[in-house]
């Protein structure tokens, strides 16, 4: 566990997630750590096909719990959350949810619910550790603009003993610039990085 897992989830290359999480590894560098930022959309994930297989994996290891997992990338990216120190995740937000590419990931993690209902060892003995999260949407207003996103998230990164510590909402940013011409946000992302490897700064 000596690294930052980065998830970026977005499609569009070098947009403003992108940037946020290449200004977030820049942060756990500057903390002293090792990051490594996850293009989720380099990644084939082919989606969930309910077949139960996982919910009948007992004692295999997480490379044997779904049948899908020869033919994608899916343990490519389920690897890190695993691993991972600590785990961030920079995501732009449409309608309301997460990009297609990254809910079907989520969607694959039945098979970690599953081992955790299990009570496999490999999984519930993970140590606790803090997961941050970095939204941005085109609409500069909405209430409930990053609830649903940021609750899924929640209920995803709990099979992995991973529990939010902070959230980061970016309102507004729907030019692929937008995030770089901000320097407030600028300096959030990398303070947002430094704390996720040292701890909240005083």
């Amino acid at each position: 566990m000596s690294y930052a897992a980065i998830f970026a989830c977005s499609h569009r290359k070098g947009g403003n997630t992108d940037h946020a999480a290449e200004l977030m590894a820049q942060g756990v560098m500057d903390a002293g750590g090792e990051a490594r930022v996850l293009f989720v959309r380099d990644y084939a994930v082919e989606h969930c096909l309910a077949c139960g297989a996982c919910e009948k994996a007992a004692g295999q290891p997480p490379e044997k719990c779904c049948v899908l997992s020869p033919r994608d990338d899916s343990m490519k990216l389920f690897r890190p959350l695993l691993e991972a120190r600590t785990v961030l995740i920079s995501s732009p937000i449409y309608f309301y949810a997460l990009p297609s590419r990254f809910t079907t990931l989520m969607d694959r993690s039945q098979q970690f619910w599953a081992a955790r209902n299990r009570g496999e060892s490999w999984l519930v003995e993970q140590p606790a550790r803090t997961a941050t999260l970095a939204m941005a949407a085109g609409r500069p207003r909405g209430e409930k603009l990053f609830e649903g996103a940021e609750r899924s998230l929640r209920f995803f990164l709990k099979d992995y003993g991973i529990e939010i510590a902070q959230s980061l909402h970016f309102r507004g940013k729907d030019g692929p610039n937008d995030m770089r011409a901000d320097e407030s946000a600028r300096e959030r992302l990398l303070r947002a990085g430094r704390e996720a490897w040292t701890g909240p700064e005083s």
